[in-house]
């Protein structure tokens, strides 16, 4: 075996490893904060010092709102609720404005 294919053999496993966990990471955002919070109460939670309590720090989980915080009920469903500014209908329940989609053909 070269040298060739023995960082071959290391390296193509770990570009793939990195590109599932950032899909993971993309589509599965709550997993992805409870696999957190997991491996930072493993390495001692914030009473950890040194490297550990660092890392522990970094892996906490983070207040998040709005569309990026993976939530999909009590209203924060939609991106277009956060940014619109007239959200109510006549009859005075709070519903999302509508976004309208269109496709346009390219040529």
């Amino acid at each position: 075996m070269s040298l060739y294919h023995a960082i071959e053999t290391l390296l193509v496993p770990l570009i793939v490893l990195a590109c599932a966990v950032s899909v993971v990471a993309r589509y599965a955002p709550r997993t992805r904060e409870r696999v957190k919070a997991a491996l930072a109460a493993r390495l001692g939670g914030p009473a950890a010092t040194g490297w550990r309590g660092r890392l522990a720090r970094w892996l906490a989980p983070q207040s998040a709102a709005g569309c990026a915080s993976g939530c999909d009920d009590g209203g924060c469903n939609t991106c277009g609720a956060n940014t619109s500014t007239n959200t109510s209908t006549p009859t005075g329940q709070d519903k999302p404005a509508e976004q309208v989609v269109r496709f346009v053909r390219k040529r």
